[in-house]
């Protein structure tokens, strides 16, 4: 109805002429003003920004990461929600199925688990935005730093979250410290952080280096990283404070598991290496 009204009174003041002998107004004049209202409607309900969060068994912090998220951005701007999940089997499932009642979201659901990197890529592939904004959904990033890499969205293809006082075990700091100097000495890349689950990219990144990211199995956003940096894609990185896990603990590094990710992440850098030097052999 008020579209109509609205409608009614656009032409009364600019197209009078379209008004019958009768003084009754077009049918046709009718349905173009509500068709072109509508797309104004859709433009401005369509969502400029996909949160993507991957999940698996974080029933005890899903709902809460969720909606921290999405009242500090999706109440600001058109927001579309994404959520991987992989195979979880600890309640996430009937969480998010509950959630998805209470606000908009896409609900990926893994019958089994694919791992950390195929569930990214599946979640991927529902984004209908230009911009993608990532963040692991274990609760250890804040929602209001979003705001730090949203404002360079304009000057880079992608925006990386820099740890502050990473909130993580003792070897895994190391490790993670160890892995990152190898980073930037092999592949001469600037960032201290390559690898943090926390960055806004820009959907032209995705579309060229997502498929083709797969050696690194337990680093994928540093191969990402990595590759859009040796593609040509402006790569900045800015400070975002790391909080503990607000539940539970990460079984994935845990010590026993250490040699063979160390050995698996070793193996992949070296493909990653000859392949970006056949490709770029002057580089290197």
């Amino acid at each position: 109805m008020l579209l109509f009204l609205y409608s009614q009174k656009s032409i009364q003041q600019n197209q009078l002429s379209d008004w019958d002998k009768e003084g009754k107004l077009s049918k046709g004049l009718i349905m173009q003003h509500l068709k072109e209202q509508q797309i104004k409607i859709e433009e401005r309900d369509k969502a400029e920004i996909s949160l993507l969060l991957p999940v698996h068994n974080e029933a005890e912090t899903i709902e809460k990461t969720i909606l921290e998220f999405y009242n500090e951005i999706g109440t600001k701007i058109p927001l579309e929600i994404i959520v991987a999940e992989d195979g979880s089997t600890d309640g996430t499932k009937e969480i998010l199925g509950r959630l998805s009642e209470k606000i908009p979201m896409k609900l990926v659901i893994g019958e089994h688990r694919k791992g950390y990197m195929s569930g990214v890529k599946d979640g991927l592939k529902h984004v209908t935005t230009d911009y993608v904004f990532f963040v692991d959904s274990d609760g250890q990033h804040i929602a209001s730093d979003f705001w730090k890499l949203y404002k360079m969205k304009d000057s880079y293809d992608m925006i990386v979250g820099k740890k502050i006082k990473r909130s993580d075990p003792p070897h895994r700091i190391l490790i993670s410290k160890i892995f990152h100097v190898m980073i930037r000495c092999i592949f001469r890349l600037s960032l201290c952080d390559p690898d943090t689950a926390y960055r806004l990219i820009n959907k032209k990144v995705l579309d060229k280096v997502t498929e083709e990211t797969g050696f690194l199995k337990y680093s994928f956003w540093t191969e990402f990283t990595v590759r859009s940096f040796w593609r040509g894609f402006r790569v900045a990185e800015v400070p975002v404070i790391h909080r503990k896990r607000l539940k539970g603990d990460t079984h994935l590094y845990n010590i026993s598991k250490l040699p063979h990710i160390i050995l698996l992440q070793l193996a992949g850098l070296f493909l990653l290496k000859r392949e970006l030097a056949n490709k770029n052999p002057k580089r290197f």
